[in-house]
């Protein structure tokens, strides 16, 4: 849709008018307002222009050759103004020294049809475009998410063509969706400081794979969030040859800082820092260190990543923590050691993290239930996360992601006891409808732990903080003080957790997405046994992404379902409320 006559000036009019505030039009002499007395608007409709498109179609006395605008001049500006705004069919009568415009009515998008689209994708989940004032920005929208629906499916270089009718409202869209592609020629980037065969860590693609635009935003935003480049990106090339793919970088320096602050109602005020360099040696290993702190938890963290090749995701990593913990039943200082062979990978879907070795465990609890000791532990973690949850992690609508981790302590070697903690935890994200953007969105979160030990030793204080658990606040039981099931210092050996939340997606205005959720949690004192009571935390709450970063609250009760009126209630009744920033679900 170009306006009449003003093709060579809109894109320069839509740069310059998007970076001024509005300002208001004064009245003018004769009837109806306008910005300047030879600008007049007449109709029922208010038009209000900003101060650098006063001075277009005004004239700026200041200014040489600007200091007054021909009629015919200013009739092209103003169509393609009021055409920002909806207005499609204004109406001029210039006179002798008044050029009066009337804008008409805006026109909105009454129908929004397509030809060429493949039967795949649906023009129906595309939302908040029927009905949206037919305007030049509208249309660039609708053809971005047409645009963006075709080359996720495997259309690399669509041609789109969008035509719309300010007098009807119809939109059409024609599409030329060309051949699908797959994953071929990739064309890594030679830079002095790094092999190329180092980029091929972080695809988020297999070759041979169905071609999906969102897999090398993913694989670019993974070298950027290593701190390889300081920008990175993909050009994508299609021709009766095939398709060929180039990667571009922007070279920066090798080391990475971040600072981060954050608010909740369970640790108050909250700082995160970060440095890293992922270029050490040829081969871009890597070194980090962060510090995260709150009032109720302290954490630093140190590690190296020597990989074991140029294009290898094998690697050796030796890790150094150290932690406190200050919650009302126990304040205790923790630090690990670790030693960790890994390995990641990237499947169509998916990516996958696996590391095991040897850790050398101090834990010194100063206050509360629990030993002061060391032991030597063999840790394992396995992680998988589908490619959607991690494209998504901004705004959360899709994918899934799980966790498995175990460690083992055996007495005799260095340690009093025999103890192994299995844990499970995943958490899943469902578009429900599958719109753009999404309508609803459905998420559960869940936990399974256990600690395989001698029961006895719970009430001795002789099993370790990090093999005890203790539920409650926003992490799970949103109807439950933080870390308050049990309240006592004993904690638990064995529980199961399930969180379901369905968010208003991107239906009300200022970014506003209402929330309701359902926790339920059991819990048990023994390995590998749950008690028989139940613990629901039913809420609701909003969640606002601001500027700055996620803004979610929520109010929730906890309530109790005794299955056993002679069995242990591990929680109190009562309401909870929490709010954050910078957190998700």
């Amino acid at each position: 849709m170009s306006p009449t006559g003003n093709s060579a000036v809109w894109p320069v009019l839509l740069a310059l008018t998007v970076l001024t505030a509005p300002c208001a039009a004064p009245a003018a002499a004769g009837g109806g307002y306008g910005p300047c007395p030879q600008i007049r608007f007449v109709g029922g409709e208010k038009i209000i222009l900003n101060a650098m498109e006063i001075r277009l179609v005004c004239g700026d006395a200041a200014t040489e050759g600007w200091g007054q605008i021909p009629f015919n001049q200013a009739e092209n500006f103003l169509k393609a103004f009021l055409q920002q705004r909806g207005y499609q069919e204004p109406r001029f009568e210039p006179g002798p020294d008044v050029l009066k415009v009337d804008p008409g009515l805006k026109t909105v998008v009454r129908s929004f049809t397509q030809t060429g689209l493949p039967a795949e994708i649906k023009l129906k989940k595309l939302r908040k475009i029927k009905g949206q004032a037919m305007t030049p920005r509208l249309l660039d929208k609708a053809k971005t998410a047409l645009q963006g629906a075709l080359q996720n499916r495997g259309y690399a270089c669509p041609e789109i063509d969008m035509r719309g009718n300010g007098t009807t409202g119809e939109l059409t869209a024609e599409v030329r969706p060309g051949e699908i592609y797959r994953f071929e020629h990739i064309r890594p980037k030679r830079t002095g400081e790094v092999y190329p065969q180092i980029f091929s860590r972080y695809e988020a693609f297999r070759r041979g794979q169905r071609f999906d635009a969102r897999l090398l935003d993913l694989t670019a935003r993974r070298t950027v969030g290593d701190s390889l480049f300081l920008n990175a990106y993909f050009e994508v090339d299609c021709s009766t040859a095939g398709m060929v793919i180039t990667e571009r970088v922007v070279a920066g320096k090798p080391q990475l800082y971040k600072l981060g602050v954050g608010f909740d109602t369970e640790g108050f005020f909250i700082g995160k820092a970060q440095w890293l360099n992922s270029r050490l040696g040829a081969r871009s290993n890597s070194m980090g260190v962060s510090v995260y702190t709150s009032y109720r938890e302290q954490t630093a963290v140190a590690d190296f990543r020597y990989f074991m090749g140029k294009a290898s995701r094998l690697y050796l990593m030796p890790a150094l923590t150290f932690g406190r913990l200050n919650e009302p039943q126990y304040e205790a200082i923790h630090s690990e050691f670790a030693l960790l062979p890994g390995f990641s990978w990237d499947s169509r879907s998916l990516r996958g993290e696996f590391s095991a070795g040897p850790a050398l465990e101090y834990e010194h609890t100063i206050r509360g239930l629990g030993p002061v000791t060391s032991y030597p532990a063999a840790a394992a973690r396995l992680e998988l996360r589908d490619h959607r949850f991690e494209y998504y992690a901004g705004e959360p609508q899709a994918g899934w992601r799980v966790n498995f981790k175990s460690q083992s302590m055996i007495a005799g070697l260095e340690s009093r006891i025999t103890a192994h903690l299995l844990s499970l935890q995943g958490e899943h994200i469902w578009n429900l409808g599958g719109y753009t953007p999404p309508a609803l969105v459905l998420a559960t979160r869940y936990l399974v732990q256990t600690t395989l030990v001698k029961n006895s030793l719970l009430a001795e204080g002789e099993i370790p903080l990090g093999m005890r658990i203790f539920m409650g606040g926003d992490s799970d039981l949103r109807g439950a003080g933080l870390n308050k099931v049990p309240a006592d210092p004993l904690g638990l050996l064995t529980a199961v957790y399930d969180g379901v939340e369905l968010r208003l997606g991107d239906v009300l205005p200022h970014g506003l997405q209402p929330l309701i959720f359902l926790d339920a949690a059991m819990g048990g004192r023994s390995s590998a046994r749950l008690d028989p009571n139940v613990y629901f935390s039913p809420g609701f709450g909003l969640r606002w992404a601001s500027p700055v970063g996620s803004i979610r609250t929520t109010v929730a009760r906890g309530i109790v379902w005794r299955r056993d009126p002679a069995a242990e209630v591990l929680m109190q009744p009562q309401w909870r409320f929490f709010l954050s920033l910078g957190k998700e679900f």
